[in-house]
């Protein structure tokens, strides 16, 4: 049952016991708190949101532009932590949005559905230290969330009765030429089984409500909270440990207290979780003293090791408009097709290990090195991804007035999906309301520059390979004069200005609460006791997938090691 601090926080004493706290509502949060409560019926557990109870809202549901993030933030359903300025980004501050809200990002995101790979959760597992992570292992996460659209599919890979519909297997008026001209260049179609390599049909988590609409799988809407306390509009300033070094309680906003009886779960992302845990006194030795906070638990690693995928959006006109899509649907398209969003393959590929050799070796890093090999070198790791959008992502941006939603353009975008470079999230102040310090350090090493500029050209020569390149007019290039239109023929160096000028993240930070380093292979917080992490800042690599799909696995295997040990 959700119930709002409006009305009842005048009811929780300074010393309200609960036996589990969730701090923050999000993907894996609301995941934790429903499985904890129907594996433990009995279970006191409350759950707390910064953000409002917009389970309901017509934006966080609707399909028509699920990018439309300007509304959101004009709703509050959103906060930006914006990175600090980029050196290899024209010393740019690039936007990081995430979703406050019940439900988190889930309620606001694209919502692609991608599982990590096989070689993503070997690595995983490694880093770790537990077989647990592997693929085969995680699986049955995997298969308990979603109920998959195909009910003809492999029943001992998909699953078939989870809270979380699946969809895919879209046909826009470009997926055949699109496929044809993909396999000419060698990126043969790949039904995949855990390796994502080549052309894949992408699954999307939107329901179809109607033959014109469809409506946002997220995790307060699919998770069941009955039984569970639920209090949104309740940020929560800082976790208190005991002189044991065990977590007994968190401390709101407000000043007020929740005891904790067996456990505290924080799920607060990667860019707040961190926060947390230095406010409490959890972090680095220097960090704590800076702000004159005392330290309770020294863990060197928390808010270190940030990492995200970074994203290059083109922009190409097509000869006959009625094979892309307008929005709002102007009738040129089959009506079907606002059932979900406007993509229908994904384009995974991976390098010569060669050329990454190369790059690491001008980066000074030893190819041969355990943490490089594993994640650059491994078979069947996707280095990039593209997804043709058949509709112009962002329209309208200043620094693409011609580009109009209108039917007559397309959006080709080049994700780089495994990056070296790593960051950091530190503390701004002392005081839980300031947004922490956010430096990713995008594309600070020549590998990573290296792959993007490689995932471009290879869009560069798809749009340029028939069948397609019949279909389409040509790139529209940016306002701004410097920029020419961008060819096969384009040189590294005006690649690299694009990138250096457009290049922004997909908002997919991970890695601050690493499993392996900050947590133990219980997502358990080393040093102290009844403290838990979970949620992406875990992630002691990045994955070559949209991470929502294994946060929730995670969540779900989360939820279990909690109510195995009672």
């Amino acid at each position: 049952m959700i119930r709002t601090p409006k009305h009842l926080l005048s009811q929780i004493l300074m010393n309200d016991t609960f036996d589990y706290i969730v701090v923050g509502g999000g993907t894996a949060g609301v995941v934790i708190a429903s499985r904890l409560k129907e594996y433990l019926p009995d279970a006191r557990i409350v759950l707390l949101e910064a953000g409002a109870n917009a389970v309901d809202h017509s934006i966080v549901n609707d399909v028509s532009d699920p990018l439309d993030w300007t509304t959101h933030f004009q709703e509050g359903l959103m906060v930006d932590y914006p990175t600090t300025p980029q050196e290899y980004l024209d010393d740019r501050k690039i936007p990081n949005p995430a979703g406050r809200l019940l439900s988190g990002s889930s309620g606001v995101n694209v919502g692609m559905w991608m599982r990590a790979s096989t070689a993503d959760l070997d690595v995983l597992a490694e880093r770790a230290g537990n077989e647990r992570f592997k693929y085969e292992n995680l699986l049955r996460y995997y298969r308990r969330i979603e109920t998959h659209f195909d009910t003809t599919a492999d029943k001992s890979r998909y699953g078939f009765d989870g809270p979380i519909h699946t969809v895919g297997g879209r046909k826009y008026p470009l997926r055949s030429v699109l496929q044809k001209s993909a396999e000419i260049l060698g990126h043969k179609y790949n039904p995949t089984k855990g390796d994502p390599v080549g052309l894949g049909d992408i699954t999307q988590c939107w329901l179809a409500t109607s033959k014109t609409t469809a409506t946002r799988q997220h995790s307060a809407k699919v998770y069941d909270l009955d039984g569970v306390k639920v209090f949104c509009d309740t940020p929560v300033a800082r976790v208190l440990l005991d002189e044991s070094k065990r977590a007994i309680a968190v401390e709101l906003f407000s000043g007020r207290r929740m005891m904790a009886s067996k456990e505290i779960i924080i799920s607060c992302g990667a860019h707040r979780t961190p926060q947390l845990l230095m406010l409490s006194g959890i972090g680095p030795a220097d960090q704590l003293m800076q702000h004159g906070i005392s330290q309770k638990v020294e863990s060197p690693a928390v808010g270190q090791n940030l990492t995200d995928h970074n994203v290059v959006t083109q922009y190409y006109k097509l000869k006959d408009p009625s094979k892309g899509l307008a929005r709002p649907f102007n009738g040129t398209v089959k009506p079907e097709y606002g059932q979900g969003l406007p993509f229908d393959f994904a384009l995974f590929a991976n390098l010569p290990a060669a050329e990454i050799e190369t790059h690491l070796r001008e980066d000074g890093i030893n190819p041969d090195g355990f943490s490089e090999k594993a994640l650059l070198l491994r078979p069947y790791r996707s280095h990039y991804l593209s997804v043709a959008w058949y509709y112009p992502l962002l329209a309208h941006a200043t620094e693409f007035p011609t580009v109009q939603a209108d039917g007559a353009h397309i959006s080709l975008c080049a994700f780089h999906m495994l990056p070296l470079s790593r960051g950091t999230v530190t503390l701004r102040s002392a005081d839980p309301r300031d947004n922490p310090v956010c430096n990713p350090r995008y594309l600070s090493t020549k590998t990573d520059r290296f792959i993007l500029r490689r995932a471009i050209r290879e869009n560069l020569r798809l749009v340029e390979t028939e069948p397609l390149a019949l279909e389409i007019e040509g790139e529209v290039p940016p306002a701004d004069p410097r920029f020419p239109a961008l060819t096969a023929a384009s040189s590294d160096e005006e690649i690299d200005a694009r990138i250096r000028a457009f290049a922004v993240t997909i908002a997919h930070p991970m890695g601050t609460c690493a499993l392996g380093t900050v947590l133990d292979d219980k997502f358990r917080v080393k040093g102290m006791k009844g403290l838990r992490v979970c949620d992406a800042s875990v992630f002691p690599e990045p994955i070559a997938a949209m991470p929502s799909c294994t946060i929730y696995a995670l969540a779900e295997l989360c939820a279990d090691l909690i109510a195995k040990e009672i």
